[in-house]
């Protein structure tokens, strides 16, 4: 066992209370504890996505909510362990369940701050690969990206080497085609923008004016006509946001 991987193990057991199991699956384990003396809740996952190196990359971060802090990484054997900042909040995914849609100008807020936590990550190297409504955590400060357990670092092979996303919101070449760069989190973005705004996939309808012309700019089959990055992508929903109500 490694020190770091004892150092979690004893530090759970002095300091913190189970609370409860968050998900468990065949490959991932996510775990609540709280803090005895300053109640603060932590997460741990365990994983069989051995993408050490994004949670490595990541650790010690502070992004200032717009995804969770990173306090320790370990490796085991075959599996993956990570202690995170449990972010409370409520996933934009419950927010599409109601019936109420959000206001535009809740929207445009929201995807800025995804934004923002995009222009971080990739600043890191990092691809989250992952992007959709589960993975947003609306608190009531802003909205935090979380789940990097199929991330990857920019690399230089030329193609990811597992197929890993969602379908519906992963790009093309997420699927073998070619390695997913920023432009792969920008393709979902697009698509993740569609869905809060219309409901449906950029295939079926996409909004009129400013808003629709991103979104189509974002998923773009090729990676070359898209946004190049998240900054770029970022300023245009600044000046959307100014016609928006």
């Amino acid at each position: 066992m490694s020190d770091i991987k004892q150092y979690i193990d004893k530090a759970l057991e002095s300091d913190y209370s189970f609370i409860k199991t968050l998900s468990e699956t065949s490959i991932n384990n996510l775990k609540l504890y709280k803090n005895n003396n300053n109640r603060k809740k932590i997460v741990l996952i365990e994983s069989k996505y051995r993408n050490d190196e994004v949670f490595r990359a990541l650790r010690g971060i502070r992004t200032d909510g717009y995804t969770p802090q990173i306090f320790e990484v370990a490796s085991e054997d075959d599996y993956l362990y990570v202690l995170e900042e449990y972010i409370d909040g409520k996933p934009l995914s419950s927010y599409l369940l109601q019936e109420s849609s959000l206001p535009k100008s809740r929207i445009i807020e929201i995807l800025i701050d995804i934004c923002t936590a995009l222009e971080i990550i990739h600043s890191y190297n990092i691809v989250h690969r992952d992007i959709k409504p589960e993975n947003i955590i609306i608190t009531p400060g802003r909205a935090c990206l979380i789940d990097f357990s199929v991330a990857k670092m920019i690399s230089n092979k030329s193609a990811d080497t597992v197929n890993l996303g969602t379908a519906g919101f992963a790009a093309p070449e997420q699927y073998g085609v070619t390695q997913s760069l920023p432009t792969a989190d920008i393709y979902a973005f697009g698509v993740l923008a569609n869905i809060l705004f219309l409901g449906v996939h950029p295939t079926s309808s996409i909004p009129k004016g400013h808003i629709g012309r991103i979104i189509k700019k974002c998923t773009q089959t090729q990676t070359s006509k898209r946004y190049q990055s998240a900054g770029e992508l970022k300023k245009k929903l600044l000046r959307a946001k100014k016609f928006i109500k």
